[in-house]
């Protein structure tokens, strides 16, 4: 007598796939590309796998929001505790291809509740470790940190770097130069 067969266990690795696809398809082509068959395609799966492992699209977005917030977070916790938090902080938020995502998942938000919740948590993560680091690199060179609030240098930082990123991308750089100057010699000062 043949035993029973037993059901066939899903692929574990398409779930990871599904999720490394969407990311892909965002970051390359806009959160509009991340469509249910175009993800299934990308990850070489059925395309009824995306709803197996994600009942909603916005489950699987958010799915890669926390993946991709889990890694940078703990990437920045490490970085900021180097010799030149600052710095660092600058070369962080310079890298195109995460301000890329980031960019479309803020413009996702815009249509996705779920999504605005969970991109509105993790910025505030990025935020508190952001200023934390800041406000030990600023103490510990003797600068007065209510004339220049942590959380202030912090986001000054951040966002002027990210805002250099999203003009790059859609080619704009007039007056680029002259601004990583500027904040190069800013960070000068502070870094003595």
């Amino acid at each position: 007598m043949a035993a029973p067969r037993k059901p066939k266990q899903p692929d574990t690795g398409a779930r990871h796939r599904l999720i490394e696809a969407t990311a892909k398809l965002m970051r390359d082509e806009g959160y509009a590309a991340a469509t249910s068959r175009r993800v299934a395609a990308e990850a070489g799966v059925k395309q009824a796998l995306v709803y197996y492992y994600f009942p909603t699209m916005d489950d699987l977005f958010v799915e890669v929001l926390r993946a991709g917030a889990d890694v940078s977070l703990e990437r920045m916790r490490t970085a900021l505790t180097d010799d030149d938090p600052l710095r660092t902080l600058w070369a962080i938020n310079s890298d195109s291809g995460r301000t890329a995502l980031n960019t479309e998942f803020m413009a996702l938000a815009n249509h996705r509740k779920a999504i605005r919740t969970e991109l509105r948590a993790y910025a505030e993560r990025v935020r508190d470790i952001e200023t934390a680091a800041v406000a030990v690199a600023l103490r510990a060179r003797g600068i007065d940190v209510h004339k220049y609030p942590p959380v202030a240098v912090s986001m000054l930082i951040a966002q002027t770097a990210r805002s250099l990123c999203n003009e790059d991308a859609v080619g704009v750089t007039l007056g680029h130069d002259e601004l990583r100057a500027l904040v190069d010699r800013l960070l000068d000062t502070f870094t003595g």
